[in-house]
């Protein structure tokens, strides 16, 4: 019996900053600083968020590629129709791709454009027509 753990890639701890509540996989994590863990194997991704040693959140997805090397950290959110944000994507600097979490429903993505700094700030609002609710998306990082 082969352990498939053991053929997955692991990209080394990384520290993760969420700057505000967000849902992943279900489960409420809360703003603040994390240990950021990616196990890879092909085109799937696990990202698993930690606190103090302590396992937080896991979310599966897969690792897309993209025209754009990402020069710091970010994740795209989806705003739903309550007001909370769920993880989409996360974003790594010095990497042109990313992970699309898996989801229930259609993803909706955006790009940033190759030049423009996005620096701390959120960006985007809930736009219109992008889901029932008034779902949007909102860029940070």
């Amino acid at each position: 019996m082969t352990n498939v753990s053991a053929l997955a890639k692991v990209i080394p701890p990384r520290p993760f900053y969420l700057e505000r509540d967000v849902t992943v996989n279900g489960a409420l994590v809360p703003q603040g600083l994390y240990s950021l863990t990616v196990e890879s194997q092909g085109s799937s991704a696990r990202a698993t968020l930690w606190k103090e040693g302590r396992f937080v959140a896991t979310a599966h997805g897969t690792w897309v590629r993209h025209g754009v090397k990402y020069v710091q950290d970010a994740v795209l959110l989806r705003v739903n129709a309550d007001g909370t944000r769920s993880l989409t994507e996360i974003r790594l600097a010095g990497s042109t791709k990313t992970i699309v979490i898996d989801g229930d429903g259609p993803v909706q993505r955006s790009t940033p454009a190759p030049d423009r700094d996005f620096g701390n700030s959120i960006t985007g609002s809930p736009a219109p027509g992008t889901g029932p609710g008034g779902a949007g998306f909102s860029l940070w990082g």
